[in-house]
Order: structure tokens, then sequence, then C-alpha cells
């Protein structure tokens, strides 16, 4: 009963310095991809009902987001500094969504976003931090 409890001590230590490695992952530069493929998440759905005018405003934005993060990503600071930069970009992002879009069509377009992005989270580290 003893070496059962010792084992399964030992499994659980074990998967928690596993998870806790995995959870402290640097922040590096993405691939040459993130840009293009974040930038088609980002992209409005035709449901959202917008005029030409906002979708381009939200398209400047975003890119204007995306170059932000990736200088961020490339930087000499700390992992934490980063993180907490792209939080803080992701917030303001947010914010940008709202006033370009309005606070209805924006819960819309980051959830519409959120669903899209899904895929990506496995592909890029970066995109759990960034909405």
């Amino acid at each position: 009963m003893k070496k059962i409890l010792a084992l399964f001590s030992f499994l659980l230590v074990s998967g928690l310095l596993m998870n806790h490695e995995t959870l402290a992952q640097k922040i590096s530069l993405p691939s040459a991809d993130f840009k293009k493929d974040m930038s088609g998440v980002f992209s409005p759905e035709s449901d959202l009902d917008i005029d030409d005018s906002k979708k381009e405003e939200l398209k400047s934005a975003n890119s204007k987001f995306f170059d932000d993060i990736l200088e961020v990503a490339g930087s000499n600071k700390s992992d934490e500094e980063k993180r907490k930069s792209i939080l803080n970009l992701g917030k303001k992002q947010s914010g940008a969504f709202s006033d370009i879009l309005g606070e209805n069509k924006a819960k819309q377009y980051k959830k519409a976003v959120k669903k899209k992005m899904r895929p990506f989270k496995t592909k890029y580290k970066l995109a759990t931090l960034i909405l």
C-alpha cells in the first residue's frame, strides 16, 4: 500500500512539474505566417454587417496591433514583461474594437474571432495571450 501511495505521489508531482514547465514557456518571435494567419482570423465576417469604412479601420487597427505584438515578442524584455505588454496590448485592442464597432458589434466580433482562433492557439503560443 505504501509503495502504491509513493508511486501515486511521484506521478502527481511529476505531472505538476511538467505542467508548470509548459505554462512557463518562453515568448519568442513566431513564424513569418503569424501576422498573415492572425489577420485572417481577425478579418470581420460578412454576417457582422458593418460598412466598408469600418472594415478598413478595423483592418488597419489590427495590422498595427500585430506589428506591436511582434515587436514585443522580438524584444529583449523578460518573458514576464513580454506577457504583461502583450496582455496590455490585447486590452487596448479590445477597446479599439468597441470604439470602431460599438459595444454590441464588438462583442459579436470578439466572439467570432475567438472561435476562429482556436486552431491557431497550438500553432502560435502568442495567440493565447492576444484576445
